[in-house]
């Protein structure tokens, strides 16, 4: 642990919070779209749709550039490699608001997509380097729950500023925050490298082989349809609540709350799940998703109902999300433990491509269909997941079992 950059519990509290804060920033950037999209439908004067597409974009940029850029700059030094995708970061926000089409503004979002990734897993490493060993894991926790809240706070800030102010403001402060928390952390961070970084750095080919693991495969399908399932429906989650459900901006900002809040106690329901039945419980949890996402064609013209149909899906959209994380961990401490570092990417990269397969699906599903057959595609994509996840825990069982025979086999005399 670098304790000569760890001055003071003060400033080590100091620096947590930055990070915590990046998470945040990271986070605000991606999703504020989801909350503004017919306002930037109808102020660049493109359909609804087209825009929407934007959600998928920026989710594939950073599924594909966040284990690109993680094995492209895994021998730089960290602190410099932090700085330049920070500005890189801020510099997309910043051309945002210059975007008087659809071309820049697509060009302007693809920077920070870029960079969020790598980014959030270079704040995670941080973390040893800054908080004492006993915080590190409660630390952890806490940055990427700040990923998580910017759903729940940054989505409704960024539709209550575009409307009295227009679509613009929402990413004045994207890039405000993003600036001022670059600019306040930078200096925080140690400069040298971390204990791992201080060992010899692993090759590309033997971090790769990880992707030959039949247990890693099927994780990265099923995040994937995982996450494809409920982007089909979040992605036109605003226009669904103004033109089906009937809510004004006010209301819908509410419910974009509500929407948040139940993320977030997605994500703690996700340890818990993972604590006390793990890969067994995702084949009924994708199924029962699949259900919900299935019913809100019916429940959405029921106002209230649909509601709290609505808050539901929310409450399931994460709960895979520890489970896996463990299991890419497992398999790369077991069998690929030169590949733990890339392990670590997996899930943001397939999570992030679920999101952009999900919200592809939703503009044509929209365009040919209309908003309410959102869900039903969704539940599609959920039983998919259900089935990839059957299959998975089919084959940890199986492989476990294979080497606990090889141990017994090892302890003969």
């Amino acid at each position: 642990m670098n304790t000569g950059n760890r001055t003071s519990p003060r400033r080590a509290a100091f620096a947590a919070a930055l990070l915590v804060a990046l998470a945040f920033a990271l986070g605000f950037a991606e999703f504020v779209l989801i909350g503004i999209t017919p306002a930037v439908a109808e102020g660049l004067g493109e359909p609804l749709t087209l825009v929407g597409d934007l959600v998928g974009y920026y989710a594939l940029a950073c599924a594909v550039a966040t284990p690109v850029v993680a094995l492209a700059t895994a021998r730089a030094g960290r602190f410099k490699v932090m700085a330049a995708l920070l500005a890189v970061f801020s510099a997309g926000n910043l051309l945002t608001l210059f975007a008087g089409d659809y071309a820049l503004l697509l060009v302007s979002r693809m920077l920070p997509a870029a960079t969020s990734g790598t980014l959030l897993a270079l704040a995670l490493t941080y973390v040893p380097d800054i908080v004492a060993k006993e915080r590190v894991a409660a630390v952890l926790g806490l940055v990427l729950a700040g990923f998580s809240v910017s759903s729940v706070i940054g989505v409704p800030i960024g539709t209550a500023l575009a409307g009295p102010f227009g679509w613009k403001a929402a990413y004045a402060c994207v890039f405000a925050l993003g600036l001022a928390v670059s600019v306040a952390l930078l200096p925080t961070l140690p400069r040298g490298s971390s204990a791992r970084a201080a060992s010899a750095t692993p090759s590309l080919r033997t971090q790769l082989r990880l992707l030959g693991d039949a247990r890693v495969l099927g994780a990265i399908a099923m995040i994937l349809a995982g996450a494809a399932s409920t982007y089909v429906f979040y992605t036109y989650l605003t226009p669904v609540l103004a033109d089906v459900v009937g809510l004004d901006a006010a209301g819908a900002s509410l419910v974009l709350l509500l929407f948040g809040a139940a993320c977030v106690g997605s994500n703690l329901l996700s340890g818990w799940v993972a604590g006390r039945f793990g890969l067994r419980a995702l084949p009924v949890v994708f199924a029962v998703h699949a259900a919900l996402l299935a019913l809100l064609a019916a429940s959405l013209p029921a106002g209230a109902v649909g509601i709290a149909n609505i808050l539901a899906v929310g409450l399931l959209m994460y709960v895979m999300n520890s489970t896996v994380q463990m299991l890419f961990q497992d398999v790369a401490r077991t069998d690929y433990p030169s590949a733990l570092t890339f392990s670590a990417s997996l899930h943001p990269m397939a999570f992030n491509a679920g999101i952009a397969l999900g919200s592809f699906a939703g503009g044509l599903v929209v365009n040919a269909g209309g908003l309410l057959a959102t869900g039903p595609v969704g539940a599609l994509f959920a039983l998919a997941a259900a089935a990839l996840a059957l299959g998975l825990a089919r084959t940890v069982q199986r492989r476990g079992a294979d080497a606990g025979r090889a141990r017994e086999a090892a302890e003969l005399p």
